[in-house]
């Protein structure tokens, strides 16, 4: 259950905060994820990322959501959260 994972951060006052959620949030992870990616595999290009995220996100913690559809790949694509949630291991080791 994915409701209770939340990020820890400080806020505009330098106080924690456990409401930071969102794009604010998900950038910066992924970000960190595709800096791995790259650490692992300089060679690879935005393309070459574009199709790792592609093949190793996962939908199925988000399943129970509305609108997920097979594409002409074959592959699962909902229009709110894209191919799914990031798989950190399998996108560096995929890299």
């Amino acid at each position: 259950d994915y409701t209770d994972q939340r990020i820890t951060s400080a806020d505009l006052h330098n106080e924690c905060t456990q409401t930071h959620t969102g794009t604010s949030a998900s950038a910066p992870l992924a970000a960190g994820i595709f800096a791995l990616a790259l650490e692992q595999n300089p060679d690879l290009t935005w393309r070459d990322l574009q199709h790792i995220v592609v093949w190793t996100s996962e939908f199925d913690p988000l399943a129970n959501n509305p609108g997920w559809k097979r594409n002409g790949a074959g592959l699962m694509v909902n229009s709110r959260f894209g191919f799914g949630l990031l798989n950190a291991k399998a996108l560096v080791d995929l890299a």
